[in-house]
């Protein structure tokens, strides 16, 4: 099945304050939030899935293991064995994840319905996703709207919205267009690659979602082992700590991504804009920035 997929990745971050009681701390709910509609054959809406997770990368992954299924087997929740979301998210979440990161979590909802969490998503975000879900298609104004439905409960509220880009995708099957944005040393930063098919093959989302995610999981991992070296080259980090062992293991974890990577490279053209971001580079300029920051943080 030949798909055309556009959908875009929200770093998202919501601020719940209580109008009626300033001596009350404000909730902050922060979510990566990806939305998925998906289309038989016939161009039909068969299922809307909305992806959201801890960080970015997972919440790809899992985006990646929903559509392939649906690729395969089409609509997943009319089967009579139901889709093991649970087995998709094992699968998402490499080893590297799985010791390192404890606070990781995913969840999906369909129909404003959580159908499926793993981890403590917080739950303020099912009360967004039921105000999606009752005027679709202005996912802005769910904000009011469960500003409104609190009220009704007898609960003054303001939520303060935020959020930014972390993907566009658009695939088609002659053509794939990503854009990224990324933790810089000193900003986001942005860049963008197309892909296209060699030969006879013709472009995968599932591939390009893969690849994604692993440029954005790199680029996060040499963030923190540049630091973690400036860290230990200054003693701030003991040699043979957690810290220099969690930094020892995130480089094998980026040789991984490199090496999916390059079977991807191998199976598409692509075309970087402004160029191809390199792990050994951003490793290399997290350490110098952590260097010239160092002094004014120890002032």
């Amino acid at each position: 099945m030949t798909l055309e997929i556009n959908t875009t990745l929200l770093r998202e971050r919501f601020i719940i304050r209580d109008t009626e009681n300033d001596n009350e701390s404000p909730v902050v709910a922060v979510s990566n939030r990806l939305s998925l509609p998906l289309y038989n054959a016939n161009g039909d809406l068969t299922d809307t899935f909305v992806i959201r997770a801890q960080n970015m990368h997972s919440c790809l992954r899992m985006t990646a293991r929903v559509l392939q299924s649906f690729i395969r087997q089409g609509p997943l929740l009319k089967r009579t064995s139901p889709f093991d979301f649970l087995d998709a998210w094992e699968k998402s979440c490499s080893d590297y994840e799985i010791f390192y990161n404890k606070n990781r979590w995913v969840a999906v909802y369909t129909k404003g319905t959580e159908i499926f969490s793993s981890g403590h998503p917080h739950s303020f975000l099912n009360v967004i996703e039921k105000c999606d879900s009752k005027n679709p298609g202005h996912y802005d104004l769910s904000v009011k709207i469960a500003e409104d439905a609190f009220g009704k409960m007898g609960r003054k509220i303001g939520i303060s919205y935020e959020s930014n880009i972390g993907m566009v995708l658009n695939i088609k099957s002659e053509i794939g267009r990503c854009g990224l944005v990324h933790r810089g040393v000193d900003r986001n930063s942005t860049f963008n690659f197309t892909s296209e098919p060699r030969e006879e093959e013709t472009i995968s989302a599932v591939h390009c979602l893969n690849i994604c995610a692993c440029f954005l999981e790199g680029l996060q991992l040499a963030y923190f082992i540049g630091t973690t070296n400036d860290k230990l080259k200054s003693s701030i980090v003991k040699r043979f700590s957690i810290e220099e062992k969690q930094a020892e293991q995130a480089l094998k974890r980026i040789e991984e991504l490199t090496v999916e990577l390059e079977v991807f490279e191998s199976r598409y053209k692509l075309k970087f804009r402004p160029e191809k971001p390199e792990f050994s580079q951003a490793i290399a300029d997290a350490e110098r920035a952590h260097r010239k920051q160092t002094p004014l943080t120890s002032a």
